[in-house]
């Protein structure tokens, strides 16, 4: 009993005395409970309209009782509606389709029957939002037929390829992220913390080479290798695109060659992203297991963001966005995939993935002539 009890303690002590060890067990219940506590709200928020947007409602024959009574409904959830009238149905409907309006309210009255019609776009947002809020207040209405009676018709305006290209805008740039970031996490680690692990790479840092130039060139070789799996990923996007929604038409023809380039660029500037923090963990660590240790809250992070891209209205026209690391790269793919590319946006995050990427390069080369860093002291 005694002889289990020395070992205990030495084995807790080492445990409780490598602030390494001890960060890599923390850190997971760390960043659950950042997880749980801000995915949730930032989530619920893309999904509906933002609490400035102007909700522009259009209105086709008159009726001032329900008329009324949405305004006053639409003033309960603090939306801002602007009213507008319209002669014909024709003229308006263009802009649901376009997504330049949100909804229209069309009354039609025949004889003592009463049709009230709600056109709207349900691959915008804020269309169903508004629709089905509109739908919430009229329906509450029909609860006293005597003084309401009438008859509530839904008409989804949204296009096949509007609806197709909303849905693969929201899962392509998740699953995107997640397998490029997998498979460099699955080669990263060993190339500079197996290393270490070997012994080996003492020898490697004391021949002619300059440090600097090996981690340069261990960054462009692991560049190299990852670039593999994500070609591989983009042939299997391209190939899976036309089958993705079969039943809503042949997909493939949504995007032009034009599209499938900028998305190939943007996984090649993200993959020297995660290649070169990838290789500063692997630098950090020990061995090749604490370094996938670390590598881990970086997995949870992008998980995090793939997950944005799923939950509807993203700022794509705020530039500020596009410079922000990984979230570029999820923006920048949501805007192609939904057909409304932001060039200077995709410009903007190729670039400057590409920037970071340098910059991490930097501090590698910098960890590589820290004999502290490489040999654990």
């Amino acid at each position: 009993m005694k002889d289990i009890l020395v070992v205990l303690k030495k084995e807790l002590k080492r445990f409780f005395t490598d602030y390494r060890m001890l960060l890599a067990m923390i850190l997971p219940g760390i960043l659950i409970y950042i997880i749980y506590s801000f995915m949730g709200p930032i989530i619920n928020s893309n999904f509906s309209a933002s609490k400035d947007y102007n909700y522009q409602v259009y209105i086709v024959g008159e009726n001032e009782n329900y008329l009324t009574a949405l305004e006053t409904g639409f003033e309960a959830l603090e939306y801002n509606v602007t009213f507008n009238t319209a002669d014909s149905l024709t003229e308006v409907k263009p802009k649901i389709e376009q997504e330049n309006a949100d909804l229209i309210v069309e009354f039609v009255e025949q004889g003592t029957k009463l049709s009230i019609n709600l056109y709207y776009n349900s691959a915008k947002t804020e269309s169903q939002t508004i629709y089905l809020s509109t739908s919430t207040i009229l329906s509450q209405l029909q609860v006293d037929p005597i003084d309401y009676k009438f008859t509530l018709l839904p008409n989804d305006l949204a296009t096949a390829e509007q609806t197709s290209s909303t849905f693969i805008s929201m899962m392509l740039p998740f699953l995107l992220l997640v397998f490029l970031c997998t498979g460099v996490m699955s080669v990263a680690p060993e190339s500079i913390a197996g290393e270490k692990d070997r012994g080996t790479i003492a020898t490697l840092l004391v021949t002619p080479l300059k440090r600097t130039y090996l981690a340069i060139g261990k960054i462009i070789s692991l560049a190299i290798i990852s670039l593999v799996g994500g070609i591989s990923s983009f042939v299997g996007v391209i190939l899976s695109l036309p089958n993705l929604m079969s039943t809503q038409g042949d997909i493939g023809l949504f995007y032009t060659p034009v599209d499938y380039i900028y998305l190939l660029f943007i996984i090649i500037s993200i993959l020297f992203l995660f290649v070169g923090l990838y290789s500063v963990i692997s630098a950090i660590a020990k061995s090749v297991k604490e370094a996938s240790a670390y590598s881990t809250p970086i997995m949870i992070i992008v998980i995090i963001i793939g997950v944005l891209s799923m939950a509807g209205s993203l700022p794509t026209n705020n530039t500020g966005v596009y410079f922000i690391p990984i979230y570029n790269s999820v923006v920048a793919m949501s805007t192609i995939l939904a057909l409304e590319a932001n060039i200077a946006g995709i410009l903007i995050s190729i670039i400057s993935n590409l920037v970071y990427a340098v910059l991490i390069g930097v501090v590698l080369g910098k960890m590589f002539n820290s004999e502290k860093i490489m040999f654990n002291k």
